[in-house]
């Protein structure tokens, strides 16, 4: 089903997991009958959506649980584990898992196939957030990020990110499309036709009823530059943050702060002696005074309670030339 953004793929799978735990409480007196709090969990490195669509769906943020992560920045299986006994002795109702394959910070990658294990065991909907990530899996050696993946109830693309479509264009997968129409489906006699029963009728596949047709622009991406194309340009992609990466590993003063599995770095200019707040004033001061030259545009973020600075390598016509250029403008507004 395509959507506009990640974010409704979100509250959409977060309301299809409330009817498929509730047993379609919606039908009833919705969550306000439900004698038990639904639970919903999820990473520090997840999205902001998710917390706006458990809002939204219901759930309230108070229901919302954080689980720890590792050292890369991803969810840990064991935490989740310890979270979901937790809530079932205090007489919660756990319901979803939120993973996340390409985390928009730190481009941390859940794994997913230990805790899809744990959503079976526990029969949790499990929606796993690629909108980032998502767009590798065109590559066969990406494939690795989504072990496990066929255990998910949801998925969620944006190819309007990485891989080059013109906004907005989202695509969320359902495993068992039953939860999806039961919940979004309405059938009133003014939009009953003859064609009903025989063909799919999308407007019970989503929120809204009228629907704009995003299928053609992804349709003709991927006629203009063949998947091989695709891949391609993801490989350059993908080369390009390497040799960034290894550029900031081979300068003193400089640090990747993070796994870079995909085509985002998370790095900081550290200078001798500036530490804490200094170190923060610093990192916001020379990621403006990039922003504000027109060289290029960076994305600061907090990342273990500090400032430090993204770099997202991603746009069609950004070739290495594009990110040598960028490095040196880093050092020289950094490094002054």
């Amino acid at each position: 089903m395509i959507q506009d953004t990640a974010s409704t793929s979100t509250m959409i799978a977060l309301m299809c997991a409330r009817e498929r735990t509730t047993g379609y409480s919606s039908n009833r007196g919705g969550l306000q009958a439900e004698p038990q709090p639904l639970v919903v969990y999820t990473s520090a490195h997840s999205h902001s959506s998710v917390d706006k669509a458990a809002l939204l769906a219901g759930f309230g943020r108070a229901n919302v649980r954080v689980i720890a992560h590792d050292e890369r920045y991803a969810m840990r299986p064991e935490a989740l584990a310890t979270a979901i006994a937790a809530d079932l002795r205090a007489g919660a109702r756990p319901c979803a898992i939120v993973a996340t394959s390409g985390s928009t910070a730190s481009t941390a990658l859940d794994p997913i196939e230990a805790i899809a294990t744990l959503a079976l065991q526990h029969r949790l909907w499990l929606h796993v957030d690629a909108a980032m990530a998502g767009s590798a899996m065109v590559l066969p050696e990406c494939r690795w990020m989504w072990t496990g993946v066929e255990g998910a109830d949801s998925l969620v693309i944006n190819p309007h990110k990485w891989l080059g479509a013109a906004f907005d264009c989202t695509l969320y997968y359902v495993r068992d499309p039953e939860h999806l129409v039961r919940v979004m489906s309405t059938n009133p006699s003014f939009l009953q036709t003859a064609a009903d029963g025989r063909v799919k009728n999308l407007r019970d596949w989503g929120i809204p009823l009228g629907r704009r047709f995003r299928a053609l622009k992804l349709w003709f991406l991927i006629r203009e530059q063949g998947v091989s194309g695709l891949q391609a340009r993801l490989r350059r992609d993908l080369d390009n943050a390497r040799w960034l990466a290894g550029a900031v590993d081979d300068t003193p003063g400089w640090k990747v702060l993070a796994p870079v599995p995909l085509q985002t770095l998370c790095l900081r200019h550290e200078p001798a002696g500036v530490e804490g707040e200094a170190l923060d004033r610093h990192t916001q001061a020379w990621c403006d005074r990039v922003n504000r030259s027109g060289a290029a545009y960076l994305t600061p973020a907090v990342l273990d309670g500090r400032w430090m600075v993204r770099v997202s390598i991603g746009a069609e016509q950004t070739e290495r030339r594009h990110v040598e250029a960028l490095w040196k403008t880093m050092r020289m507004e950094a490094e002054r």
